[in-house]
């Protein structure tokens, strides 16, 4: 079991975000299975990647990175911190990552270097890669790693980063309406199941024991693109800590037009045609019934038909059921 202390003000502090480059590193982590839901990239096709497009060094660092397993480090100015109230834009971060200060890339690239691997004819062959790259200065080092990490981001993911961002945007909205329902530690338990949170700390149920040193935040990215929870921990404390989560599977976030409610509610009815046009964010049968002044049960019968026309999803979060308008109807009333 991994443990994060979280004060009242570290907690008070931590917040959700969207990163091109989070979404990268999930993609790229060295420990994706070999097949994962949502549609994104197998492990055996991300190394493909890497060696069709010649992206050497890239795939040192993580070849180097898998070769500490089971406890990985990655340099954590690959990840600069997103700003707050927008997601970056992927050149952007990728900008900060090529002027990274010579000093941080060189103490953080030494750590990667100054540990133990998993002696493989591979692993020794990533360090001298990683070696010969350094000896040309930290500030090359970076720079080549940012145009690699930049090839790899418009050759495989560019094209689907405004549907992933969306997809994130949208679990964050039921994640906020968790956490001003319920308080941020059902928040924080509804991100995976092997999370709990109690006793002031949050615990990752993993095979590894660790605590993570206390005085920071945390910043929780949600991820269409990662098979499961990623924890990234900077040893010197300079930033929070980063953790990364699989999305909610996804739901409609647009809320449609009123002309669109009106032709709807012709066709399912004016009771079902409301109770659809008040789900584009997640809400539970109780929250309907208030808000329509109707019995639970007849939200519920309602919500039952929706869903069996394939017009709303639903799932479960600790003790409560949320349903929210799908993208693509797929049965029948």
């Amino acid at each position: 079991m991994i443990t994060i202390p979280l004060s009242a003000d570290a907690l008070a502090a931590t917040r959700f975000a969207v990163s091109p480059l989070m979404h990268a590193g999930a993609v790229l982590h060295p420990c994706r299975p070999n097949a994962v839901p949502h549609g994104s990239l197998p492990s055996r096709e991300v190394t493909d990647v890497l060696q069709e497009k010649r992206l050497s060094l890239l795939a040192a660092v993580r070849r180097v990175v898998h070769a500490f397993a089971p406890v990985f480090y990655a340099p954590v100015f690959l990840t600069p911190p997103p700003p707050a109230g927008r997601p970056p834009d992927p050149h952007e971060d990728l900008h900060r990552v090529a002027t990274a200060p010579s000093h941080l890339v060189a103490r953080q690239i030494s750590r990667l270097l100054g540990a133990e691997p998993q002696q493989t004819p591979a692993a020794s062959a990533a360090l001298r890669t990683l070696r010969d790259a350094v000896d040309r200065g930290e500030q090359d080092f970076a720079d080549r790693l940012a145009c690699e990490m930049d090839a790899f981001w418009d050759g495989r993911l560019a094209r689907q980063w405004s549907a992933v961002a969306a997809h994130a945007e949208e679990d964050i909205t039921l994640r906020t309406r968790l956490l001003a329902d319920y308080g941020m530690g059902s928040a924080l338990e509804s991100l995976h199941e092997a999370f709990c949170y109690g006793d002031g700390s949050l615990r990752l149920l993993d095979r590894l024991s660790a605590e993570v040193a206390g005085g920071t935040h945390l910043v929780l990215f949600p991820s269409p693109l990662a098979h499961n929870w990623l924890l990234s921990v900077d040893p010197r404390g300079e930033r929070p800590v980063y953790l990364i989560y699989p999305t909610h599977p996804r739901a409609a976030s647009a809320r449609p037009s009123k002309e669109a409610e009106q032709a709807l509610g012709e066709v399912i009815g004016p009771t079902r045609g409301a109770l659809l046009a008040d789900l584009d964010v997640p809400r539970t049968t109780t929250q309907l019934a208030t808000i329509h002044h109707l019995s639970p049960s007849t939200v519920s019968y309602h919500l039952a038909r929706l869903h069996r026309a394939g017009l709303v999803t639903r799932a479960r979060i600790r003790n409560s059921v949320y349903y929210q308008r799908s993208r693509e109807p797929s049965g029948t009333l």
